[in-house]
């Protein structure tokens, strides 16, 4: 069969266009976290050696989970409390009601993902004063994933069966002179296959959650959706009203391409991207099983087989080009080019390109014998393409289970929870305050620039360098974690690590560069603070060398001189009732004591030198908005104690 030349360039026009509005909804729609639930971060951390019991598991998630179906397991075993979600269903916390013993704990974990998968995984950490050595790190996998993957693989099958044989029913009654014989209709057993297969997803999705939490859960709703449609298209097939099983079956499209892995990319193109693969992806394979099975009941009559081949022939050339441009937009969008050959599911998707490109050179070759000898020659081609779509569906299947390679570079939700003792740190570069929090494992710095409302709107820019104790470099790789945020693994050596931080924050404030210290191990010390803040009060009047300033670049600010008594004093420090969030001793420095105090909340450090009997003697306080460095001088004690 020959065609004109621009009918032979109408399927790239049509398919340029959708690749066109594709690319348009891409760039127009954000870009949310993977569609599997990935764990990122717990505390205490994988792997993490923690001094104290903790008194609550923490397990930070790239993406919103549902408690159905779930548990949290701490062995050996210890009584934990109700699991709670926060941070946009993103964070969970369980209390520990009974304090785990020194020694390895291993915590076993449950949730239910956006797209209904049950995601499950385990990571270990040590209890005592001494560091365990642990390297098993963290895992997240789909739970049941062999049998989810059958099931799945049963549904595409069962939707390419039903919507294949109704197109090529299409093709057949558009043929003049068509055979009276056609093949015995499997869209009945296909509907029931897909219903039992949507069902056993369900209750695999259900797990030992109550029905109600399954049924008010997006996943529960759309796998009810998936249930109804197949269960729909089978009434209507009984009742002799085959096309309207169309509608409930593309119900079971909408709802697959809403929980795939592309939605949780782009809201609005992943859907649509999935949907239309999908759709064209089980024609293909079910339309050429039907027209395969019309021509074994057409037997002998050459010149129908003919027409009916190449009627499939050029639907299959739209078909195959609509699941190359979606397949190739989809796998752009949810696999880094780097991770193709590295990753599992960048491997499984490789392997069904190549099986895509199998089916399609089986797909011309079958043409190109159908032109030269006939329909009987054509036929073993078209079969063997019919097997390989069939493994193409399989692998499809086992995507759906696999967690998409995640990006090492995308922004967090919300800073990392911090374990155990934190090592906090303040400065200021330019207008810009920088507070630092060092923990096990783990930096988090946030930027805060002069903002009077739309704080959240503000963007900022950050470089850090790290010169360990032992005084080799590197720059850190920093993720964002929310307005002003930033994150950075760090493996702290003993010592006083030094950071270097550029910061920036757009046009309108000034950076500049700053530099903080972070000596660890952290060495908690309340009483010092205690002791600290009982001396002060006993000080009588004294004189307070006070520098302000809201820009770095212009100095330190003007001396002021304030005669003040030590009540007076602690009453304007956030100190004053001898508490503080964070309290850390610091290295004595020419034999004076030294702490670090910080408040999370209100962005705010303070360092403070000490004398031998605990007053204070410099106080550094960094605030959002300004910088703050004095000095406390004293007057001389006569011999009696008394000052003048």
């Amino acid at each position: 069969m020959t065609s004109s030349a621009p009918t032979a360039h109408r399927p790239l026009l049509a398919i340029g266009s959708l690749l066109s509005l594709v690319l348009a909804l891409l760039l127009g729609t954000a870009a949310p976290a993977s569609a599997h639930a990935t764990l990122l971060f717990t505390s205490p951390a994988a792997d993490a050696t923690v001094a104290d019991s903790p008194r609550s598991l923490v397990l930070v998630f790239d993406q919103p989970v549902s408690l159905s179906g779930s548990f949290i397991r701490l062995e050996p075993s210890a009584r934990l409390g109700t699991p709670t979600l926060s941070r946009g269903n993103q964070s969970l916390t369980v209390p520990v009601r009974t304090a785990p013993t020194e020694g390895v704990h291993t915590v076993d974990w449950q949730v239910t993902a956006r797209d209904g998968d049950v995601m499950t995984g385990s990571y270990r950490f040590a209890v005592g004063p001494r560091t365990i050595a642990l390297a098993s790190g963290q895992t997240t996998a789909a739970k049941d994933a062999a049998p989810t993957t059958a099931l799945r693989w049963l549904l595409f099958a069962a939707l390419a069966v039903a919507l294949g044989e109704a197109a090529g029913r299409r093709l057949s009654n558009h043929l003049p002179n068509a055979p009276a014989p056609r093949p015995r209709p499997w869209t009945l057993p296909a509907t029931l296959v897909g219903s039992v297969a949507t069902l056993a997803l369900a209750a695999l999705q259900l797990g030992d959650g109550s029905l109600s939490s399954f049924t008010d859960t997006r996943p529960g709703v759309l796998s009810l959706v998936e249930v109804a449609g197949f269960a729909l298209a089978a009434v209507a097939v009984l009742v002799r009203r085959r096309a309207w099983a169309a509608v409930p079956l593309a119900a079971v499209l909408v709802a697959e391409a809403l929980r795939a892995h592309p939605q949780a990319e782009q809201s609005v193109a992943g859907p649509l991207l999935t949907f239309v693969h999908l759709t064209a992806a089980a024609l293909w394979a079910g339309t050429l099983l039907h027209v395969l099975r019309a021509l074994a009941a057409w037997r002998g009559e050459r010149s129908p087989n003919r027409a009916l081949l190449l009627s499939y022939a050029r639907l299959a050339t739209w078909l195959f080009a609509t699941v190359v441009v979606t397949g190739l937009i989809s796998a752009l969008l949810l696999v880094p080019l780097g991770d193709l050959a590295t990753t599992t599911y960048g491997q499984i998707l490789l392997a069904k390109i190549a099986l895509v490109a199998v089916a399609a050179g089986l797909a011309l070759a079958a043409r190109h014998r159908l032109r030269r000898a006939g329909t009987g020659s054509s036929q073993r081609p078209a079969r063997i393409e019919t097997g390989v779509l069939a493994v193409v569906l399989a692998f499809s299947a086992t995507l759906t289970v696999l967690s998409v390679p995640a990006d090492a570079n995308r922004s967090l939700p919300f800073a990392p929870p911090l374990d155990g003792p934190v090592v906090p740190a303040g400065a200021r570069a330019g207008e810009i305050g920088i507070s630092a929090r060092a923990a096990a494992g783990r930096l988090v710095i946030d930027l805060t620039a002069p903002q009077i409302g739309g704080a959240e709107k503000q963007s900022y820019d950050l470089k850090a360098t790290l010169a360990d104790p032992r005084g080799s470099r590197r720059a850190l790789k920093l993720r964002d974690c929310g307005a002003g945020c930033f994150y950075s693994p760090v493996t702290w050596r003993d010592g006083t690590s030094r950071l270097t931080l550029t910061a920036s924050a757009g046009d309108e404030w000034a950076g500049g560069r700053a530099g903080l210290a972070v000596t660890w191990p952290p060495r908690p010390d309340t009483g010092l603070l205690r002791e600290t803040v009982t001396a002060m009060r006993k000080t009588p009047r004294f004189t307070l060398h006070e520098l302000v300033t809201s820009n770095t670049a212009r100095g330190l600010g003007d001396l002021k001189q304030l005669p003040v008594t030590g009540k007076e004093f602690l009453a304007s420090e956030p100190y004053g009732g001898g508490t503080a969030p964070v309290i850390t001793r610091l290295p004595d420095e020419d034999g004076h004591r030294r702490l670090a105090l910080a408040y999370p909340a209100e962005h705010t450090q303070l360092a403070l030198t000490l004398d031998e009997d605990g007053r204070i003697l410099h106080e550094t306080l960094t605030a959002p908005n300004h910088l703050v460095t004095r000095t406390f001088v004293y007057p001389e004690a006569d011999e009696d104690g008394h000052g003048h």
